[in-house]
């Protein structure tokens, strides 16, 4: 992939002194972030490396990550290739197509990348099938996910769903349908339940925050009208997403109302990151306020409800252009530091076939970006 990488330009000085008193143009530039973003090449061949031979995983979408008890991180997955990947790096026409597993990534600890799925290692299913369903009519796509119960022993890997049916004979004619939990025994990735949520027009599970300070978990989602996306907040007491009360933020209240929650963002992809980084809450997407934007850009605030301010550019994807668009930026908080953030992006194309000729391009993308923030507290 090429490497693009991008900085805040610094403030140049001419003539032979500098005035007391900067410029506008000048404070402007003095408080900018400095930013340089590069590729990260050890997650990048990681699973470059796997999807080309372990003849399992060939490529997904979507690609929340949540550290486990053991140490171990579970990448979540919607729409996902499986099988074999040719000699000249294309995809058979055959590859099973699921649309959702999970890679559990246990590299650090000497047991490497697992896939995990429904059916079998010879006939591969979804791991989640919406019940009495038919995955050609209606599905779960992942959402953001989180781990509850227990403290290593009998943990339990929960994550978001969001339900899609089919409205038509077109690639994109799909439409949403209600949100759900999914309940995973970590030992295993075992599903051990799945539980619907009240009926909502908001896709809820965009991002998670975890706020052990007031015991409750926050679960951020979009309401999507396709040229408009908008953020959304609701919080969960902590403990158990699909049984415990939800509340919804709602014009600085909290309401048990699933329709009055308001909107605290424009202009967010349908899964985006919220985190605490550099002393404030961080939310990082892809830029929705254009079409089919390259963008990748961060908004910051003092309160995780808002409001988010101070857009930024992070990065631009090189893969943008063509058939091929890019979507669904997000942030990976354990696996970035004080200073640094790792971030995924997924690629795709309009055009269906160019996903088998090139097994490489509907992977998701991996992105270090470094940033200086003036003023940051730590």
């Amino acid at each position: 992939m090429t490497h693009r990488p991008t900085r805040a330009a610094a403030a140049v000085l001419t003539g032979l002194a500098v005035a007391a008193v900067p410029t506008a143009a000048q404070a402007a530039t003095a408080c900018e972030p400095q930013i340089d973003a590069s590729v990260n090449e050890e997650l990048t061949e990681r699973f470059g490396t796997y999807g080309d031979t372990a003849g399992r995983w060939t490529g997904a979408d979507s690609a929340y990550s949540v550290p486990l008890p053991d140490g171990s991180t579970a990448w979540l997955y919607s729409d996902t290739f499986m099988g074999e990947v040719n000699d000249d790096l294309s995809r058979p026409i055959d590859s099973p197509f699921l649309h959702n597993s999970i890679i559990v990534d246990d590299v650090d600890g000497g047991g490497g990348l697992t896939t995990v799925t429904g059916g079998t290692e010879a006939a591969p299913e979804s791991l989640v099938k919406v019940p009495g369903g038919d995955e050609m009519q209606n599905w779960y796509w992942f959402g953001d996910g989180t781990v509850v119960d227990g403290t290593g022993e009998g943990d339990t890997l929960q994550v978001m769903l969001l339900e899609f049916v089919k409205t038509g004979s077109g690639v994109f004619d799909f439409a949403f349908a209600g949100n759900a939990v999914a309940s995973f025994d970590t030992d295993d990735m075992s599903l051990t339940a799945i539980t619907d949520l009240p009926e909502s027009t908001v896709n809820w599970g965009s991002a998670i925050y975890e706020d052990p300070s007031d015991g409750y978990t926050y679960v951020f989602g979009v309401e999507d009208n396709q040229a408009q996306k908008y953020a959304h907040l609701a919080r969960v007491p902590s403990g158990d997403l699909a049984a415990a009360p939800w509340e919804y933020y709602a014009d600085g209240t909290w309401s048990d109302d699933p329709d009055a929650s308001s909107r605290i963002l424009e202009g967010v992809s349908n899964e985006f990151s919220v985190q605490r980084y550099q002393g404030k809450f961080t939310l990082v997407t892809g830029d929705a306020t254009e079409a089919l934007s390259a963008k990748i850009v961060m908004y910051r605030s003092d309160d995780l409800e808002g409001p988010y301010t101070d857009k930024t550019v992070l990065y631009t994807t090189p893969e943008t252009g063509g058939n091929v668009f890019t979507y669904n930026a997000k942030a990976h908080p354990q696996l970035g530091d004080r200073d640094t953030l790792v971030i995924t992006y997924n690629v795709n194309s309009f055009v269906g076939d160019d996903l088998y000729a090139d097994a490489h391009l509907y992977r998701p993308r991996y992105v270090d970006v470094d940033l200086e923030i003036p003023g940051r507290r730590r």
